[in-house]
């Protein structure tokens, strides 16, 4: 039910001109699933670890929405999920974005296990790339020891 307050207020998707993205309007939920089984060596300190490509195109990262799972990496643990650098043509020519190695996830404890921890409470993160982009795992604060696992999923919109 609609109540008139006698002043009327709307979403700037409501205004006159809004520039509409699928992304914006209806876009489809997409997961994308990775998985890093028992190690049989372990990961460096500041070593990384691919875990899957977005597509190209405009997409909008819901990390509310995405979820990691791992085994406990040990003391001063933590890990940074982010995006290599990739090229973006937002208003018709090509333009060089930088990597971001915590857009998604910034500093995450992982010295005890984590199950099903959220990325992060941003609402969401938006990306547009001519090409696929790469997602990678950051280890900091010491090693990802022999054995230790780590899965997940990004929940992203995309057209």
């Amino acid at each position: 039910m609609h109540v008139d307050t006698g002043k009327t207020i709307n979403a700037e998707q409501l205004t006159d001109g809004f520039r509409r993205y699928p992304v914006d309007d209806h876009g489809k939920l997409r997961m994308q699933f990775f998985n890093v089984p028992a190690l049989t060596e372990a990961v460096a300190q500041n070593g990384t670890i691919g875990l899957f490509w977005l597509p190209p195109g405009r997409k909008r990262i819901l990390p509310g929405l995405s979820r990691l799972t791992g085994s406990a990496f040990g003391a001063a643990r933590t890990i940074d999920i982010g995006h290599d650098g990739y090229a973006a043509r937002p208003s018709g020519t090509a333009t060089a974005e930088v990597a971001d190695p915590d857009a998604f996830i910034d500093g995450m404890d992982v010295s005890a296990a984590v199950n099903g921890a959220a990325w992060s409470t941003v609402l969401k993160y938006d990306l547009y790339s001519i090409d696929e982009i790469l997602v990678y795992a950051t280890v900091l604060g010491g090693t990802m020891p022999v054995g230790a696992t780590l899965s997940g999923y990004c929940a992203y919109l995309y057209e």
